[in-house]
């Protein structure tokens, strides 16, 4: 089972996808949309081979003014550099371009170690004239957000990967500053200080557990994300029974739907979904816009 440490910068990517094309800003040869759109794609890398790849995340990025693919992004944390990696990593590369029907795609692979994180910078050859790969690798060294001046976002993936000493007053007043941003929705906030409390060390945490008590900090990481949690538990069991009562009507929702309720926090859309499958004759009926 992946590690928080393999998770956490992954999780902060799924909430704001955005964090994909920030990554890429500094590389030199990629290019990038003027004006960009960025969604998560699928991360089932098997088309074309007959053996499973799952990447750990792909971002597709596409021209907002035309809707066209223009490159994937392929995210892979890596604690350690590993011989492995330089087989599949080519093929995630070449198939996502098949997958998505991207012209482009990219490698970026998240490695906090910054001594593995060289190892991990080794050039691939396939063999191929002209077809080598240079993973383009993250690490603690510099990571985008370090300095604090890119948005919450970057400042708390930054401080996952452990480019912030969140041990010190200076960089853990960094992170909750950036987590309580107005940028950051409620339900994000709440993901994130879980995100950053678990990676943290015993005594980075004692330090944000603490300043999260004080006046300054008080009212957002604490009266708000207990009150956040209150809802997201209500709405966690209003989802349970929606799928509960699918499956005693023989309803079987498709692999997005049962998707669509588990993340759902809302709990007036969760009651409507429930009463339409008291009567509903098809799982389509009841997740019909």
């Amino acid at each position: 089972m992946p590690s928080m440490p393999h998770e956490g910068p992954l999780d902060l990517v799924r909430q704001h996808p955005q964090i994909a094309m920030d990554l890429l800003q500094a590389t030199p040869g990629i290019s990038l949309p003027r004006r960009a759109a960025v969604s998560l794609a699928p991360t089932d890398m098997s088309a074309v081979v007959p053996v499973q790849y799952l990447a750990d995340m792909v971002v597709l990025i596409t021209d907002a003014a035309t809707g066209d693919p223009a490159l994937a992004v392929i995210i892979e944390p890596q604690l350690r550099d590993s011989d492995i990696k330089r087989y599949s990593w080519p093929v995630y590369l070449t198939t996502a371009r098949r997958v998505a029907r991207c012209p482009a795609a990219v490698l970026v692979v998240l490695c906090p170690d910054p001594a593995e994180a060289d190892k991990c910078r080794q050039l691939i050859r396939t063999g191929h004239p002209g077809f080598d790969l240079a993973p383009v690798v993250i690490d603690s060294g510099a990571p985008p957000g370090r300095d604090g001046t890119d948005g919450p976002y970057l400042t708390a993936f930054a401080a996952s990967m452990g480019g912030i000493d969140m041990a010190s007053e200076p960089g853990a007043r960094r992170v909750l500053d950036a987590i309580a941003s107005p940028e950051v929705s409620e339900a994000d906030r709440l993901r994130m200080t879980a995100i950053i409390l678990t990676l943290a060390s015993d005594a980075a945490r004692h330090l944000l557990e603490a300043m999260m008590t004080t006046s300054e900090y008080q009212k957002t990481f604490v009266e708000k994300i207990h009150d956040q949690g209150i809802a997201e538990g209500e709405a966690k069991g209003k989802a349970e029974a929606v799928l509960r009562l699918l499956e005693a009507r023989h309803l079987a929702p498709s692999k997005d739907q049962w998707q669509r309720v588990t993340s759902c926090t809302d709990a007036a859309q969760l009651d409507l979904w429930f009463d339409r499958a008291i009567t509903a004759g098809t799982a389509a009926e009841v997740f019909a816009d």
